[in-house]
């Protein structure tokens, strides 16, 4: 679904708004509501402390971000709302935030063949004469099957990917992020070695490499976080075991994904080196033991 607004104005946070009420549409809508980034008041400060600029009239812009990002937010949320743009409008210039730099950014947009982009700065507010929001009918951490297989084939046609006729399986590794780490990583690795597993640092792949990675893995083992984003690239038949640190029953955003896509989905909660961080920072000890048991269930 899109959602058509003309002369309204917009942030680099995502937000959209016309005399200071922000628009409902351009808000992340979650299970429990709408999460709302300014009132009328912080918009008051903005439209006094910000730099404006007016885009120009005729072709359309769309917007697909918002206040969340990084590989998971782009993968699951934002890539699907391009394909409904990319389906419903001819012709369009993507507005974007100038902070979007990585690779996997520039990559997608290339493989989607989408070369009209205007970079959003920061402390700037941009007028926009016809804007357009492409909208998820599912709430953020929710996911339809066939939209997610939809990003797949695309991205796989687009990149000339077919996966090879024999199956592997993966591990994604984290030593070489700032946080959230196994940190018993060498033991892990042993075992995953015996039961055949490719130990890899998504950070050495490019983006297009990375969907051959995972194009013909059948079974993905990775710790909680964005590489897990990567299982929708996967077989239909496939296994997906994620590390994660017991909490209180947020951001099961990953599980939930595997379950809606059919997958073999296995937590296996680990202690954390400090109890007290959270699920998104804390380094892990995984027992190798239990790993184990669930590696035997694994079709040979």
């Amino acid at each position: 679904m899109i959602t058509w607004l003309k002369k309204h104005w917009l942030l680099a946070d995502g937000a959209v708004f016309r005399q200071l009420r922000a628009v409902p549409d351009s808000m992340v809508r979650t299970e429990h509501g709408r999460i709302i980034l300014h009132n009328w008041k912080g918009l008051l400060q903005i439209w006094l402390r910000f730099a404006k600029k007016r885009l120009p009239g005729g072709l359309p812009y769309v917007r697909v971000n918002n206040s969340f990002r990084g590989y998971y937010h782009w993968i699951l949320e934002s890539v699907p709302q391009l394909l409904e743009a990319r389906r419903t409008i001819s012709d369009f210039t993507l507005l974007l935030p100038a902070s979007y730099t990585e690779a996997f950014y520039t990559d997608t947009l290339r493989l989607l063949q989408l070369t009209k982009v205007e970079r959003l700065q920061p402390q700037t507010m941009y007028y926009v004469p016809e804007l357009a929001l492409p909208v998820l009918p599912e709430p953020q951490g929710n996911y339809s099957a066939a939209t997610m297989r939809e990003v797949k084939n695309v991205l796989f046609a687009a990149a000339g990917i077919v996966p090879a006729p024999k199956p592997t399986r993966l591990y994604i590794s984290r030593r070489k992020a700032p946080r959230r780490k196994v940190l018993n990583e060498a033991e892990l690795e042993q075992l995953l070695g015996r039961y055949g597993f490719q130990c890899v640092c998504l950070e050495d792949f490019s983006f297009e490499d990375q969907l051959r990675l995972c194009a013909s893995a059948n079974v993905l083992v990775s710790m909680h976080g964005a590489g897990l984003s990567n299982m929708i690239f996967m077989p239909e038949q496939t296994t997906v075991v994620e590390f994660r640190k017991f909490d209180d029953g947020h951001n099961y955003f990953f599980t939930r994904l595997g379950e809606t896509l059919g997958y073999q989905y296995h937590l296996l909660y680990c202690p954390a080196a400090d109890e007290q961080q959270s699920v998104q920072d804390a380094d892990l000890y995984v027992d190798v033991a239990e790993l184990e048991v669930i590696l035997q269930q694994l079709p040979a």
